[in-house]
């Protein structure tokens, strides 16, 4: 079967910033946009095209991006950037982005839940992982308990985390992550319960992070394939490339 695929211009309805690095982008969901969007999963990947010079006849520069949450029932669409300054293109577009500005956004259809049924959940991620982590962590249900590792650049970066699930969070402080990071080294200090029947482990970081750690679950501890998911969502000294999902 086909995934549908969908692509629309929206309009910015408003800006803030969550914390000194994390600005949320809330856009407008218009009646037929309403449809379009009724079977897409909030936490999803989307292909964001962002505007260039239209003068230069510049075509837009496409980045990937998880949508942070789909409401329907108020009509917005919320994306959420990792603020690094004019350094990339959708960091220098959320920061001056206002109101009224409309924005092209690429999705596709699924309704497929964002990880599967477990037990127990280690999650895994830095900044650009947070929209992600925190769909994942308010579709948990309440008999389920999660281990959560977070690398941000700053204490005033830490946000309310929200779970129906027993989850504990521990988090990382990492001002120049493009340098290097320690997320992978904590994780591999990390205790997984024994006993659990079902446990799953999502990983979602720099690529340097999530190649050590995909290696230290499959191929040291030889972890079960279908209790792993791992995705490279930046490359240190990179623009954004395809890289290796698992």
């Amino acid at each position: 079967m086909t995934t549908k695929k969908i692509r629309s211009v929206f309009t910015v309805k408003n800006k803030k910033f969550l914390t000194p690095h994390l600005i949320r982008v809330v856009l407008d969901i218009d009646e037929d946009q309403k449809e379009l969007l009724a079977h897409v999963q909030s936490g999803s990947n989307n292909k964001i095209f962002i505007p260039t010079d239209p003068e230069k006849g510049s075509e837009p520069i496409v980045r990937t991006y998880t949508n942070r949450k789909i409401d329907l029932e108020n009509r917005e669409l919320t994306i959420d950037f990792v603020s690094h300054g004019e350094n990339g293109p959708a960091s220098a577009w959320a920061l001056h982005v206002n109101s009224g500005d409309s924005l092209e956004v690429g999705m596709k259809e699924s309704t497929r839940p964002l990880v599967p049924d477990a037990d127990f959940y280690l999650i895994v991620g830095d900044a650009t992982a947070l929209p992600v982590i925190c769909a994942i962590l308010e579709q948990l249900p309440s008999y389920v308990t999660a281990k959560v590792l977070l690398e941000v650049h700053e204490k005033k970066d830490e946000i309310m985390l929200c779970s129906a699930a027993d989850i504990s969070v521990e988090w990382l402080h990492n001002p120049q992550p493009e340098k290097g990071s320690l997320l992978a080294k904590l994780t591999q200090q990390t205790e997984i319960p024994l006993g659990i029947l079902k446990k799953y482990i999502y990983i979602a970081a720099e690529y340097t992070t999530v190649r050590e750690l995909r290696n230290h679950f499959k191929t040291i501890l030889n972890w079960d394939p279908n209790g792993l998911y791992t995705c490279s969502y930046w490359r240190a000294g990179q623009s954004e490339d395809k890289l290796e999902n698992g």
